[in-house]
Formats: C-alpha cells, sequence, structure tokens
C-alpha cells in the first residue's frame, strides 16, 4: 500500500478551509444585501408615508380633547359643539370653467357673503381655516349643512369645531380660564411635559374649576381635519378630507358640577339688571350646602384675559368687611356664654362715647333686648354684649359658625391626597395676627364686623346653612363627581362637614338665631322682603371700607334663606365698594334672586 505525501494532505487541509472562508464572505454578503435591501424597503416605505404627509394639507384642530365642565342636568358648562364650515387652499386661481364658478357662487350664496368677497378669500388663503365673521367661527343652519354637503366642493368640509366657552358664558369666574403657563408646566407637571403630553405651548388651567382639575382635564389627543392633495395641492380622488381623532371612549373625562345652569343664568341677569358693578352672590342648597348658583360681577369673558384689571377673580371666594352679618357670631356667643339674658335691655342713644363707636341709627335705638338689638342691627346693643365677652370667644365662635377657616371641599381624590376643590378661596380672618384681641375698643369693633374681620361670600352663605343644620358646618361642594366619557363614574365628591373646628353650638341656639333672622324681615331692618314671593329670613349688613384709592365706600350684605317654612335654599348677597349714601342694593338683590328661586321650583 503506497504512504500518502503530508504535504499534500496539509494543501487539501488549506484548500478545504479557504473555500469554507469563502463560503462564509459569500453568506455574509448575503446577509448584508439582504439587510440592506430590507432598509432601502423600510426607508422606501418611510418616503411615501412622509410623501403622504407632505401631499396632506397641514391639519385644524376641532377638538383639543381637553374634558369639559356640566351642570348637575347634564347640560354643558363648556366644549359647545358648532357645525362650521373648514376651508383648505387651492393651487391655482378658481373657477377654470362654467361648473365651477357656478359651484363657488353658489357657496357664496349659502354663506350670505358675495361671489367677489368669497373669491377674495380662497385666494389669500394661505392655510387652513374655520370660516369666520369678525373673528368668531360662523355655525351653519342645518340648511346651509345641507346645502354645502349637496355641492360637494373638494377644498371644504362641513366639520364639528368645540368651542371652549359659549359666546355669552356663565358662571365663568368659578369656571375659570385656560392660557399659556409654561414655568408651571416645568414645574407642577414635569412628568407630562418629558413624556411630551404637554409642551411649553400647551394651554392649562389658570384658574377656578380649569386650575383644580387640571390633572384630569387633559385629554389624550386632539381631533384635527386635513386634506389629502397630489404634489400640485389639488385633492386626491377617494380621499379628500379626514378626521383624525384619538379612540378611546374613556376621555375626554366629564366634570359634573352642582350648578343650576338656568338658576346661574337668572342669577347673572338680576345682578345686571341691578346694575351690580362689583359683587357676588352666592346660592347653596340646604340640604347639603352644594352650590346651585355662584355668580361674580364685574363681568368675565375667558376668551379675553386681562389679569391686570382682575375681572377674571371669583369674588364668592375673597374675603372682605363683612359689618353687621357677623352679629350673628357675637350674638352665638353671648347666648352660649351666658353674656347676657333674653330678658335683658340695653340702652341705645346712637353713640357710645368710650370708644368713639356710633349706631347707624343716629337719634338711637332706645331700649332693646339682644333680640331686638339683632333685628334692628344695633351697633350699641353689641359694642356693649362684645365688653363681657373674651376676645378669643369672638374667634372661637366664628370658627364654630365656619367663619375664619377654608370650608369648600377638600380631601382624597383619586392620586390627589390633599385635593381643594376650591381655587384661590380665602381663609378670611377675625383678628389680624399682632391685634390685641382683649382690648375693648377692638372687641366694639370686631362684634360688629368691622376693625380686621373678613368673611366671604361663600361662608357666609354656608353660615346660614349651619345655622339649619343645628350648628354642624357642612363644606360645600361645586362638582359632585368625575365621570369618563361614556359616562361611568371615575370618582365622587361625597358631601362632608369640615374638619378640625371647635365643638359646633348648641341646636337650641341655632334654632333660635334662625328665628331672630325672621324678625329682621318682619320688623327689622329686612323689612323690604316682607312681600317676596317666599316668606323669607335673614341678616342685613352694612360695613365701612377704604378701597384702594383711599376712598371711604361701603359693603352692603345680606345673607338668609326661603322658603322659612321649609328652606330650600341659602343666600349671601354682596355689592362692594358702594358710596356711603347710595341706596341699598342689597336687599333688592337678594329679593328678586330669592323669587326666581321661589319661580324655578314651581
Amino acid at each position: 500500500m503506497a504512504k500518502r505525501n503530508p504535504i499534500k494532505k496539509h494543501r487539501l487541509f488549506y484548500i478545504l478551509l479557504l473555500m469554507i472562508a469563502v463560503l462564509v464572505v459569500l453568506n455574509g454578503r448575503l446577509f448584508w444585501v439582504q439587510v440592506a435591501a430590507s432598509r432601502n424597503l423600510t426607508k422606501h416605505h418611510i418616503d411615501l408615508v412622509e410623501n403622504s404627509v407632505i401631499q396632506r394639507e397641514k391639519g385644524i384642530v376641532l377638538d383639543s380633547g381637553r374634558g369639559d365642565f356640566f351642570d348637575r342636568s347634564g347640560i354643558r358648562l363648556t366644549g359647545k359643539k358648532l357645525s362650521v364650515l373648514t376651508v383648505f387652499p387651492v393651487s391655482h386661481y378658481f373657477p377654470e370653467n362654467k361648473k365651477e364658478t357656478e359651484d363657488e357662487m353658489r357657496m357664496a350664496q349659502i354663506l350670505n357673503v358675495s361671489f367677489e368677497d368669497w373669491s377674495r378669500y380662497i385666494v389669500d388663503l394661505k392655510s387652513p381655516q374655520v370660516w369666520s365673521i369678525a373673528g368668531h367661527p360662523v355655525e351653519l343652519s342645518e340648511q346651509q349643512i345641507q346645502q354645502i354637503q349637496a355641492l360637494q366642493l373638494p377644498h371644504t368640509a362641513v366639520t364639528q369645531l368645540k368651542q371652549r366657552y359659549n359666546s355669552e358664558p356663565i358662571a365663568s369666574q368659578l369656571i375659570g380660564f385656560i392660557g399659556q403657563n409654561p414655568e408651571r408646566i416645568t414645574r407642577q407637571f414635569t412628568d407630562q411635559f418629558h413624556s411630551g403630553e404637554l409642551q411649553l405651548t400647551s394651554e392649562i388651567g389658570g384658574s377656578g374649576l380649569e386650575k383644580s382639575f387640571e390633572p384630569w382635564l387633559q385629554g389624550i389627543g386632539s381631533t384635527s381635519v386635513s386634506l389629502f392633495t397630489d404634489a400640485k395641492r389639488n385633492p386626491l380622488s377617494g380621499l379628500a378630507t379626514r378626521i383624525f381623532s384619538p379612540q378611546n371612549d374613556y376621555y375626554p373625562i366629564k366634570v359634573m358640577t352642582t350648578l343650576d345652569a338656568g338658576i346661574q343664568q337668572k342669577v347673572e341677569q338680576i345682578m345686571y339688571k341691578l346694575q351690580v358693578k362689583e359683587g357676588a352672590v352666592v346660592v347653596l342648597d340646604t340640604e347639603n350646602a352644594d352650590v346651585v348658583a355662584m355668580a361674580t360681577q364685574p363681568y368675565f369673558d375667558p376668551e379675553h384675559i386681562d389679569l391686570e384689571k382682575g375681572t377674571w377673580s371669583n369674588k364668592a371666594l375673597k374675603a372682605v368687611a363683612p359689618g353687621s352679618i357677623f352679629k350673628t357670631v357675637t350674638a352665638a356667643a353671648a347666648l352660649e356664654e351666658h353674656a347676657a339674658s333674653l330678658e335683658e335691655t340695653f340702652e341705645c342713644d346712637g353713640e357710645l362715647g368710650k370708644y368713639g363707636l356710633t349706631c347707624w341709627k343716629k337719634d338711637g335705638h332706645g331700649t332693646l333686648t339682644l333680640e331686638e338689638g339683632y333685628a334692628q342691627s344695633c351697633n350699641i346693643v353689641f359694642a356693649k354684649i362684645a365688653a363681657r365677652l373674651d376676645g378669643e370667644k369672638l374667634n372661637e365662635y366664628a370658627n364654630k359658625l365656619g367663619l375664619g377657616v377654608q370650608v369648600g371641599w377638600q380631601g382624597d381624590l383619586m392620586e390627589q391626597k390633599d385635593f381643594r376643590e376650591w381655587d384661590a378661596e380665602e381663609q378670611g380672618q377675625v383678628f389680624s395676627a399682632d391685634t390685641p384681641r382683649q382690648d375693648g375698643g377692638v372687641k366694639a369693633q370686631t362684634s360688629i364686623g368691622q376693625r380686621d374681620v373678613l368673611v366671604t361670600p361663600l361662608q357666609a352663605a354656608n353660615m346660614v346653612v349651619t345655622l339649619l343644620h343645628e350648628g354642624k358646618v357642612s363644606s360645600p361642594r361645586i362638582v359632585k363627581e368625575l365621570r369618563f366619557g361614556n359616562d361611568r363614574v371615575m370618582d365622587t365628591l361625597a358631601p362632608k362637614g369640615v374638619d378640625g373646628l371647635p365643638p359646633s353650638i348648641a341646636p337650641g341656639t341655632a334654632k333660635l338665631l334662625l328665628s331672630w333672622m325672621q324678625n329682621v324681615v318682619d320688623h327689622g331692618t329686612g323689612r323690604g322682603l316682607k312681600k317676596a314671593s317666599w316668606p323669607l329670613a335673614g341678616k342685613s349688613g352694612t360695613a365701612q371700607v377704604i378701597n384702594k384709592q383711599g376712598e371711604e365706600k361701603v359693603n352692603q350684605w345680606f345673607i338668609g334663606y326661603g322658603p322659612v317654612d321649609k328652606p330650600r335654599y341659602a343666600v349671601a348677597v354682596l355689592v362692594q365698594n358702594m358710596e356711603p349714601d347710595q341706596k341699598n342694593t342689597s336687599i333688592p338683590l337678594f329679593n328678586q334672586v330669592m323669587d326666581a328661586l321661589a319661580q324655578q321650583t314651581q
């Protein structure tokens, strides 16, 4: 047997290795060719998508996707939907033939404008626009919609535009406004900003409920309309306009308020009719302290915000001098601390020389009991009572009745553990921090709601509800629940009381004060209410104030409830910064609001 040549054997081995290497290279090249081909195909696909985007006219946002507010019956307070005409730019001057001319002339007729104005509008159009007049979108009638759709002009489309605020919004200070606030977005909504859900130019709640419920109102995407065109910007046959919208039945969120839209509107009309230039009205449901209406003057348009002018501020939540409505607190303290008996009498000759304090009735009321002093709103009686009280007791009883504290609903709301429903609610006060509370003159002024005392209209109306609930202080709600877009309940704000207050006044004291309020209307300072539709009860107040210009003004108040036999509503009205000699407007305002409530419940 022949012996193998070892050199030949090694040569064969290297040849085999070389062949394997070549195969590896070839396979590798084939692999990368396939990858490259795949990448080129993907790139080609991306190019096609990009081209399709290029061939789509810049869209116009019809709905931001933000959640909306509703009244207690489901009536929209924001987010009214308008049927409008969206118009897209065209690539050439039109019309090019007789039919196009006739169609465009017909469109002009439908829109009630001249053909020349309509032609000029189309020619000048550089981006998609909603047909508007004087800057306001024109809402189309059903007849106009049918006629426009029958024309089938490729550069127009009937669409649904969601208008954030109505042309004549109600409860505008309560609901608030939205606007750009880059600093707050980066500070408060850091996660949403970094994830791209919010941009620096995003509009967020700037005040009111828009601000309080911002985390829930943020939508999941906008709805827009676009027109597909070819490279020459001519509409593509079969594509035309397309609506792009996030498909999610759960969004946007619905915020269901406790407001009654009809009552709210009526209250605002009454304030306008009586020419209330500055003030507030709060209407609460006596059963649970829910806010039925909350109106503020001067008028505020959330579409045109002047931050410096301040008309956006909700005066129902701002604390001002209450005047004699605070005598309700002093009376409660006097009764429970036994500072005076019901039979005791006091003399009023019009002034209390010791402190330079005078009564509104210059020649005095003569001999009065505490009950009559309340009905006649006698300053002298209450100043004498205050001299017998510890200054701290005035503060304590104010707290017992829900004054000097924030009363608006607060608590856990899903992940927001320290949620406050009311934006910018002021706490108010009885004494300033450095005021000597045991000083006789301080106590005299405080007892009649002057000096440092500050109360909000919401607190004042809620104090009436507190008396009707035998001294238990309720926490007024303005929102009762959050719902998903499909109306499934997301969370509920259950009625509750105010935490952290001193023990409440006795039920007997509350009942007695309510009867004294009836005396105010029967033969006291509220006699002008005797002809109201309902039998009413309440307490008047006039507070002397100094405005920003250093001028002497007065705040006119009236708080009360009705009907007396079965109370349904507690109301507080405030007319601010009136001239000292001006006729009282608060009582007619209270009267007409109560008459409107009586009419509404028939």
